[in-house]
């Protein structure tokens, strides 16, 4: 309205500015022409305004489980308009011939609504929150064995797969220090609940300490067992385990080469009987212990255990998961670029982060006193614990949070966790460099925290939004009509052209009869309405005959016209000579 009359005043004011020069009657007509120019500028709008509607406006059938109790759910819409084509051009008659097109979709456990996009006419099922991995990306999870029977619980939709934390080798016999453990996982039902998810179960395998390592990769018949053993192991519920994750920590610089012997053919080994192998690495590759090129065709992945960064064994308090850091510290980025600086591709990459925070006691720490560890705490008992009473601070550089408390008592601590929030960022850091997925140490410490599968959703799930096809799409009445006309108008263009050549051969035939002519041609308004016949047949043959286009239109017009003049010229010159 505001630019309707904004035009208005615009040309009203230009004529009577006008009035002197041209006198009344040249403004009247000045009026009228700028009246006419604002109807034709608000109506442009309104189109306009319409177009708009129609590309953002959203049409969706919301299931009633109270209603909608069939295999199949049944939705009555109006017909889908496409942006160009007869339809289109024609739609006013289109939508006169048909107000309604009913579409069936299979009713998914999983669907919530039904969306259709009516600028590309392509359906959505809206699975809400219920949503699952995208087929690319990777999320692993760590299930502790002191965690207990906590897996039940886990969200397995958002894990590709699941590692049971762990076997742990002995040096002298490749077999395991931990029977009781070992037990617990034959008879634990992990691998069945991941199983109905399509989360593959892994076994975790560790051999922790340099002495244990030397003993144990310098023993072949040691290595022998373990090979035999672990497969036994997978094999005993076929088809349920997938393979292992492997974690030797503090290995000997000296046992380099035995170590990257041992992972090749325990590769070789697994991979023979249909499983795979991923290596769990340090953030810092000290020494460079872990042979990373001689390594990268043996291992599914590379697991960068992305954590305790500092913890137990620092001397001060920090990020446990840091981002990026200091020039002369180590952290994420360090890491992650180590592996792509050697090409390896981000593909063969996780990284791993902690579900975890660390306390330290900075008490003394106003004296010159350096902080004191004190202990490391699950996710969810950093945010009950700290969470009600503090608020926390994000550090910019690590891209982590922290705690900072101060005691009745005067005492002081200091709290480095991961939130939901930094995990979020750094899931969105791992996207970006192309990281083939991410783990999480470890399942249960977050007690199913909906924040953060929150995070992970947002950086490795599918849309809530997933393009569905109707099962049937009922095209009834005089719908089907106008269905099967564009279906095959350009068989229908043919034969109104071959009609159309049959009116002027009946044409030509009909003057050697007198009784004909004396019918159809004693009048000349016969004659029009015969020319004109012929006239619409040749310009609808002729558009559906080739593409619907302006130049078609023009040529049938003309094809048309000569038509009817030889009609008539014939008709006339035979007249003539009957007189």
């Amino acid at each position: 309205m505001l630019l309707r009359l904004s035009l208005f005043i615009l040309f009203f004011t230009l004529s009577i500015l006008s009035v002197k020069a041209q006198g009344i009657g040249e403004v009247r007509k000045n009026i009228y022409s700028a009246q006419r120019k604002v109807r034709t500028e608000i109506n442009r709008t309104k189109r306009d305004f319409r177009g708009i509607d129609k590309a953002l406006s959203s049409s969706k059938r919301t299931l009633d489980s109270s209603v909608d109790t069939a295999d199949v759910i049944t939705w009555s819409m109006k017909p889908f308009i496409p942006n160009s084509g007869m339809i289109h051009d024609y739609q006013h008659i289109y939508t006169f011939l048909h107000s309604k097109q009913e579409f069936t979709f299979e009713r998914d456990y999983d669907l919530k609504s039904i969306h259709w996009d009516s600028i590309n006419n392509v359906f959505y099922k809206n699975i809400g929150n219920d949503r699952g991995l995208k087929k690319d990306a990777e999320v692993i999870g760590w299930h502790p064995h002191w965690m207990g029977d906590s897996y039940k619980y886990y969200n397995y939709k958002l894990l590709s797969m699941i590692s049971y934390y762990s076997y742990d080798i002995n040096p002298n016999t490749g077999s395991y220090w931990n029977p009781e453990i070992i037990e617990q996982l034959r008879n634990s039902s992990m691998p069945d609940s991941a199983a109905k998810y399509g989360t593959k179960t892994l076994i975790s395998v560790t051999s922790l300490g340099k002495e244990n390592n030397n003993k144990f990769l310098n023993n072949e018949l040691a290595q022998e067992q373990f090979f035999h053993q672990i497969i036994s192991l997978l094999d005993e519920k076929k088809g349920k385990f997938s393979g292992i994750d492997l974690n030797f920590e503090e290995i000997d610089p000296a046992d380099k080469d035995r170590f990257t012997s041992f992972v090749k053919q325990l590769s070789a080994r697994l991979t023979s009987n249909d499983y795979f192998l991923i290596l769990d690495v340090p953030y810092f590759n000290d020494q460079s212990v872990f042979d990373y090129p001689a390594l990268k065709n043996y291992v599914k992945y590379f697991n960068i255990m992305g954590y305790d960064f500092s913890g137990e064994q620092s001397i001060y308090p920090g990020s446990v998961s840091p981002l990026r850091a200091l020039d002369t510290q180590p952290s994420l980025e360090t890491a992650v670029n180590d592996f792509l600086n050697m090409e390896i591709s981000g593909q063969k990459i996780i990284l791993s982060l902690p579900l975890y925070g660390v306390t330290w006691d900075a008490t003394m720490l106003k004296n010159g006193n350096i902080p004191v560890y004190e202990n490391t705490l699950p996710y969810y008992k950093v945010v009950s614990s700290y969470g009600t009473e503090y608020n926390p601070y994000y550090d910019a550089l690590s891209g982590s949070f922290f705690f900072h408390m101060q005691e009745e008592d005067g005492g002081m601590k200091i709290c480095w966790y991961e939130s939901e929030v930094s995990l979020d960022i750094k899931f969105e850091w791992a996207r970006g460099k192309e990281l083939k997925g991410v783990g999480l140490w470890a399942m249960g410490y977050d007690q199913g925290a909906p924040e953060i599968w929150k995070a992970v959703a947002n950086n490795f799930a599918t849309d809530s939004l997933v393009a569905i096809k109707p099962l049937t799409s009922e095209l009834t009445g005089p719908y089907g009509v106008v269905s099967d006309i564009i279906q095959y108008k350009k068989v229908i263009g043919v034969s109104f052209l071959v009609f159309a050549s049959f009116i002027v051969l009946g044409f030509v035939f009909s003057l050697n009869d007198w009784r004909v002519r004396e019918i159809l041609f004693q009048k000349q308004s016969f004659r029009a309405i015969y020319s004109m016949a012929f006239l619409i047949l040749a310009i609808i043959g002729i558009e559906w005959w080739f593409k619907g286009s302006q130049s078609n239109l023009i040529f049938g017009l003309i094809i048309g016209a000569i038509g009817v003049l030889i009609i008539n010229v014939l008709f006339s010159k035979y007249r003539d000579v009957l007189k």
